[in-house]
């Protein structure tokens, strides 16, 4: 091999090692670049998933009210008819009590009977 071909060969190899580099630093950059956008849109999900919790949160609290209002409306409509029935009066039925002792047991008897009436 004569001294002009290895020196040309040791061009095109240092040529070679610089397009690698390039490369390198390349695909480096589009990694970065690439885990900063999962990065954003895993943050945007996360933010998501918060706000639908809170959400839920929110429903369940206002469940809460809405079945401390029924049962006391239920008692005192229970106890209006009584004294109905005492005057003589034959009042309509009684609109049925909710089925559990806690809000939770409420909750999931009022699921049950969604679902069996297929509206859940």
């Amino acid at each position: 091999m004569s001294g002009q071909s290895a020196e040309r060969l040791m061009d095109i190899i240092l040529q070679m090692k610089i397009n690698l580099v390039h490369i390198n630093e390349t695909l480096s950059q589009q990694n970065f670049e690439i885990r900063q956008q999962v990065a954003g849109v895993f943050e945007g999900e996360s933010k998501s998933l918060e706000r639908c919790l809170m959400s839920i949160d929110d429903k369940l609290k206002a469940c809460v009210v809405f079945v401390d209002d029924y049962q006391r409306l239920h008692a005192t409509l229970s106890n209006m008819r009584e004294k109905l029935i005492q005057l003589g009066a034959e009042p309509a039925a009684l609109p049925g009590a909710l089925l559990g002792d806690g809000v939770e047991e409420v909750i999931a008897w009022r699921m049950r009977e969604l679902r069996a009436q297929e509206k859940l």
